[in-house]
């Protein structure tokens, strides 16, 4: 929650100060006057590079017994990740509307933080957890994401968004220690569970732009400019997970998760313009996940479905970017 609330408090910052502080605490001229989409960030088709850091991110899925209502969760599951990602942009610019697609995918395998599965298999006690492991995670993540902004008003300041956004994360539970009451703690070396998990956003929203032109700061640099850009956007989602438990007897035991919610997301991006066509880029991003819907328990023998499953996810992170207009 604390990462979420910087990440909150820090968009909010930059939303406010240029409306706020204005021309009263930039000499620039003019002040901190808008330029509109095109003159601030470019004109025409760009492309970027970048890298992310995600910070203390997960998705997660727990689900109930299917006959004792009070087991509820029954089992959790949770997988972590703050990995840096490589990614790149493609798109077009310009006063009216733009068009971006956006991929990014994992750089480095095992994460810092522990994947963790937990158990509460006591009807008598259901809020006391009788079986816990931990062990490392190996994450491999992508995200693609294509949008359509438009639709401007306030001078292009304002623009509406859609878009659909599309995530996939593996996962390979290894190494782990498992944990149960009256038991001693038990040592699991090697891959222990593969799980696969895709998310689908079909999401809308707005943009808010401010931008000034850096030339009266900057003498030699007549064509610098700042652009702030802050998106904010709301969407329904559909996911879909499968999980392999490997260690599992009799097996194969294949569990599988098909749900439905929401999602919210907030970006700010900060760009520098170096000059006309190269422009440096930072931005913070966060978005929030949660579904519901079935679980689906297989193994020889067995077919059996059932409702409850809970799905959610939070993935913040950091990135910087170069820009270049064609």
């Amino acid at each position: 929650m604390k990462y979420k609330a910087v990440f909150l408090t820090s968009i909010f910052l930059v939303a406010l100060v240029p409306a706020v502080v204005g021309a009263q605490a930039f000499p620039l001229g003019a002040g901190f006057a808008s330029l509109g989409a095109a003159e601030a960030f470019g004109t025409g088709y760009f492309g970027t590079l970048g890298v992310r850091k995600y910070i203390n991110s997960f998705t997660s899925y727990q689900f109930p017994h299917p006959v004792t209502t009070q087991l509820d969760p029954l089992s959790r599951l949770e997988w972590p990740w703050e990995q840096w990602c490589g990614v790149v942009k493609v798109g077009y610019i310009s006063p009216a509307w733009n068009i971006a697609l956006t991929y990014s995918s994992t750089a480095l395998l095992f994460s810092g933080l522990q994947a963790q599965d937990s158990d509460w298999t006591n009807p008598a006690a259901p809020g006391q957890k009788t079986v816990f492991s931990e062990g490392k995670a190996k994450p491999r993540v992508w995200t693609f994401d294509t949008s359509i902004a438009g639709f401007p008003v306030a001078a292009s300041l304002i623009q509406g968004i859609i878009g659909f956004r599309a995530q996939q994360f593996n996962f390979t539970y290894t190494d782990a220690t498992q944990y149960e009451i009256g038991a001693a703690p038990i040592y699991l070396p090697g891959a222990g569970i593969e799980f696969s998990e895709h998310y689908y956003h079909w999401y809308g929203g707005g943009i808010i732009r401010w931008a000034t032109d850096l030339g009266d700061l900057y003498g030699p640099l007549r064509t610098a400019q700042l652009g702030i850009r802050l998106q904010g956007d709301y969407g329904y989602v559909k996911g879909s997970g499968v999980d392999f438990h490997i260690l599992r007897a009799p097996g194969p035991r294949i569990t599988f998760e098909q749900t439905t919610g929401h999602s919210w997301h907030v970006n700010a991006t900060v760009d520098f313009r170096v000059t006309s066509a190269v422009a440096l880029g930072v931005e913070g991003d966060y978005i929030g996940i949660w579904t519901v819907g079935t679980h689906q328990w297989t193994e020889p023998g067995t077919n059996w479905t059932w409702d409850g499953s809970k799905v959610w996810s939070e993935q913040k992170y950091v990135a910087v970017t170069g820009s270049v207009n064609f």
